[in-house]
C-alpha cells in the first residue's frame, strides 16, 4: 500500500520531492500497518518512527549510570551509590574527558591530526583522555606518578596514549611533580593542556550531567551528597547543582587521612600532604576547580577503613570498586550514624576495582602496606585511624565567600 500526495503549488512540489516525503510517508504507513496499534496510539507510533535516530557512538554510553542502594547502619537513613564504573573506561572521568575535549575542539583549541593533548592525572583521567583522543585522531601524553596502579598505566598505553611516570611523595612545587611535568610539556607548540585541576570545564561537566541525574533518580529526595576530592570537580559541580535545587542539601567532602583538604577546610591553609594509599582522591595542593564554598562538612577516613569497605561491597553487594568508592561509602555510613531524622544520602563509586587487583585486592600488597583486614589486627594496623568529622562550626569562615 502507498500514499499519494497531491500538491498544487510547484514550490511545495519541489520541496516534497527534494526531501523524499513520499518515501518517508510510505515507510511510516508500512510501520503503522505492521504494528496495527489502537487508534489512540497511532500518533505515538508515527512519532517514534519519525524521531531522529541517534548515530551509533560509544559516547552515548557515558553517564546515566545506575543508582544503587547499599546497606545503611541507620534504619532512618538510605544510602545510594552512583555506579560510575559502568562508563566506557570504567570511571567517572569519562564525563570530563568528553566534555572538556568537545568544548576545546569547538573553541578551536584542538585540531584533529595536529594537536597533542597533555594531561596530568592520577590515572583515571589519563585513560579517559586516551580513549577520547583515540576516537578523534589525536595524540596524547599523560603524566602521572608511581602511586598510579599498573592497571591504569597499562590502560593508557592500550588506548594508544604515551604515559610518563614521575616520582611520588615529592612537594607540589617540585619540577618533577607530575603536574609540573605536564605544564612543561604543554609549553611545546601544537599542544593542548587539559589542566583538569584548574579547568572550570571540569566541574561544569558534572554540573550539567551528574548533578541532574542524581536529582532525577532520587526524585528530588536527596538530602546529603558525599564525594571525595582530587581535582574537586565532582563535589563542586554536583554540589552546586544540587544546592540550586534545594539549598538545604548538605554537601560533604570525604577525604583520606593524610590529604591536605581537611586542614584547608578548617584553617584556609595547609602544609601539604602525608602518605596515604587511596588513589585518585586527596591532594597535596588546592586545585582551582575545587570550590570549598559549597562544602558543609569534611570527614576523614583511613586507608584501612576505605579498603575494608571495598571488600565489603565486593563480597556482600557484588560491587567491585576502587579505593575511592570504599572511602566514599565508609564516609556515608559514618555520616548516617550521626543522623536522627530520615535522610537520603547519595555518594559516588568513581571507578572499578578491576583497576586495582594488584593493590587493594592483593593480599601480599596489603600486607606490605600495613593494611590488615582481619578482625584481630584491623583496628591496630598501621593504616587505620578513627574517622573524624568536621562540621560547619569548624570551617574556616573565609571559605564561605566562594559559595
Amino acid at each position: 500500500m502507498s500514499i499519494r500526495l497531491d500538491v498544487a503549488d510547484n514550490t511545495d512540489f519541489d520541496y516534497v520531492q527534494e526531501n523524499g516525503l513520499p518515501e518517508i510517508f510510505n515507510e511510516v504507513l508500512d510501520d503503522v500497518l505492521a504494528k496495527k496499534p489502537e487508534k489512540e496510539n497511532v500518533s505515538s507510533v508515527m512519532a517514534t518512527f519519525l524521531a531522529p535516530k541517534p548515530k551509533p557512538s560509544r559516547f552515548l554510553k557515558i553517564g546515566n549510570t545506575p543508582l544503587v542502594e547499599v546497606p545503611s547502619p541507620n534504619p532512618l537513613v538510605k544510602i545510594f551509590v552512583k555506579c560510575e564504573f559502568v562508563n566506557p573506561t570504567g570511571s567517572i572521568k569519562d564525563r570530563i574527558a568528553q566534555h572538556m575535549l568537545s568544548v576545546a575542539e569547538a573553541e578551536g583549541k584542538i585540531i584533529r591530526g595536529k594537536t597533542t593533548v597533555i594531561a596530568a592525572s592520577s590515572g583515571n583521567t589519563g585513560s579517559a583522555i586516551a580513549m577520547a583522543c583515540s576516537t578523534r585522531g589525536l595524540k596524547c601524553k599523560i603524566f602521572t606518578n608511581s602511586k598510579c596502579s599498573k592497571e591504569k598505566i597499562d590502560a593508557v598505553k592500550a588506548f594508544g596514549g604515551e604515559i610518563i611516570v614521575g616520582p611520588t611523595g615529592i612537594a607540589a612545587d617540585h619540577p618533577d611533580h607530575y603536574q609540573n611535568l605536564a605544564v612543561a610539556a604543554a609549553r611545546q607548540p601544537d599542544t593542548f593542556d587539559v589542566d583538569q585541576y584548574d579547568n572550570q570545564r571540569n566541574p561544569e561537566a558534572y554540573y550539567k550531567s551528574l548533578g541532574p541525574e542524581i536529582w532525577d533518580q532520587t526524585e528530588g529526595k536527596v538530602t546529603h551528597f558525599i564525594a571525595a576530592g582530587s581535582t574537586g570537580g565532582t563535589i563542586s559541580g554536583v554540589g552546586k547543582y544540587l544546592k540550586e535545587q534545594n539549598s538545604d542539601i548538605k554537601v560533604i567532602l570525604s577525604d583520606p587521612h593524610g590529604s591536605c583538604f581537611s586542614d584547608y577546610y578548617k584553617t584556609g591553609d595547609h602544609t601539604g600532604a602525608s602518605s596515604f594509599l587511596i588513589e585518585g582522591v586527596g591532594k597535596d595542593s588546592i586545585p582551582g576547580a575545587m570550590n570549598f564554598g559549597i562544602v558543609d562538612y569534611a570527614i576523614q577516613i583511613s586507608d584501612a577503613q576505605a579498603v575494608k569497605t571495598c571488600h565489603d561491597l565486593a563480597c556482600n553487594e557484588g560491587l567491585l570498586t576502587g579505593g575511592s568508592s570504599g572511602l566514599n561509602v565508609a564516609a556515608a555510613r559514618e555520616i548516617a550514624m550521626t543522623l536522627t531524622e530520615p535522610a537520603t544520602i547519595v555518594t559516588i563509586c568513581p571507578d572499578t576495582g578491576l583497576k586495582y587487583l594488584s593493590k587493594y585486592y592483593n593480599d601480599q600488597w596489603l600486607e606490605e602496606q600495613g593494611v590488615h583486614l582481619d578482625e584481630e589486627r584491623y583496628l591496630s594496623c598501621k593504616r587505620y585511624k578513627a574517622p573524624m568529622v568536621w562540621g560547619p562550626e569548624m570551617k574556616c569562615p573565609d571559605l564561605n565567600n566562594n559559595a
